[in-house]
């Protein structure tokens, strides 16, 4: 912060003597943060000390010292009374002469809306009642403090569908028209531009409970039913959807089980049609690799993490039901 240095000088308005600072009399406000350097070098200032208290003339108090410094003999040149206003300092100071009484004036450290005055970490902070409480602080007293706010509604209603992407740019691909009914499974694809839904192409097999994974640009879509279960995996270039190299084991219930991006992904478990999947096959961009199986023998999981192929966790799933996690390193 900055030093800010105020000329004193005494003179008498036809009440007694009393400071003028930078030639102005009364109050003076002061933001925590600087350093007021009171100047009574002029000579008349001669045999009146600057100090400061808690009470006007000290009446009751003692000398506030905290922060406070002098220097030289006032009405001589490099003569000064100075005090560092901090976080900590007293808000509710007065200054005044310690000779003669009815000279200074309150000296006021923050305003009225003051409630907090706090040093965090070497950095002074100055709360108001007017100040917004921090976001952090917020979610800290009431975690659960969110709000949903409605979206535009999909154009098709379906469920059992996936999706990727993010809240401005995103798809859902796939579900079922009509929940039970095996023929119902839909190829429907639809995009999200942050605003509204609009059908775009559609892919070459109706499914649901299929993986999905990338972005609005580059996508992949595989496994699923339709109505029995598939391997089939095809990727998304922003346009068109292709057919390439298909899982080693088809499956479909992969909605939360799949983690990454177009060029490396991993899916884990799924559901055969008739009994439980328990392998995790990984994908490089253009081929699925088996790979090592979970210790514990669930399927219907659920998987995130940072990287997919070296590491990523699973949670969940299984009939009966399980809160069994593993996590894989690669």
């Amino acid at each position: 912060m900055a030093t800010i240095t105020i000329t004193v000088t005494v003179s008498n308005p036809g009440s007694g003597n009393k400071y003028y600072l930078d030639g102005a009399l009364g109050a003076y406000a002061a933001t925590p943060g600087n350093t007021y350097k009171f100047d009574q070098a002029d000579g008349s200032n001669s045999g009146h000390p600057l100090r400061f208290a808690t009470a006007a003339d000290a009446a009751g108090s003692s000398e506030y010292t905290t922060g406070v410094t002098t220097s030289g003999t006032p009405g001589s040149a490099g003569a000064y009374t100075q005090i560092e206003v901090t976080a900590t300092t007293t808000q509710a100071l007065f200054f005044y002469c310690t000779n003669h009484s009815g000279m200074g004036d309150s000296f006021n450290v923050g305003g009225t809306g003051t409630v907090q005055l706090q040093t965090r970490s070497g950095f002074e902070i100055q709360n108001l009642t007017s100040d917004p409480v921090p976001y952090a602080q917020a979610l800290a007293d009431n975690p659960y403090a969110g709000t949903w706010a409605a979206g535009a509604n999909i154009n098709a209603a379906r469920s059992g569908l996936s999706g990727f992407g993010t809240n401005t740019a995103s798809f859902v691909v796939g579900g079922d028209a009509q929940p039970g009914d095996g023929g119902a499974h839909t190829t429907l694809v639809e995009s999200y531009n942050g605003s509204s839904w609009s059908e775009t192409t559609e892919f070459s097999t109706g499914r649901s409970q299929l993986g999905s994974l990338g972005s609005t640009t580059a996508g992949l879509l595989f496994g699923g039913q339709t109505p029995s279960v598939t391997g089939s995996t095809q990727t998304w270039n922003g346009s068109a959807w292709t057919e390439v190299n298909e899982l080693n084991t088809a499956r479909s219930y992969m909605i939360n089980g799949s983690n990454g991006t177009q060029t490396a992904g991993l899916t884990s478990t799924g559901y055969s049609g008739t009994a439980g999947i328990y392998n995790v096959e990984s994908w490089n961009g253009s081929s699925w690799t088996e790979k090592t199986e979970p210790n514990t023998s669930v399927y219907l999981r659920a998987t995130g993490g940072a990287a997919p192929n070296t590491d990523t966790i699973l949670f969940g799933g299984g009939y009966p039901r399980t809160t069994n996690a593993e996590t894989w390193n690669g």
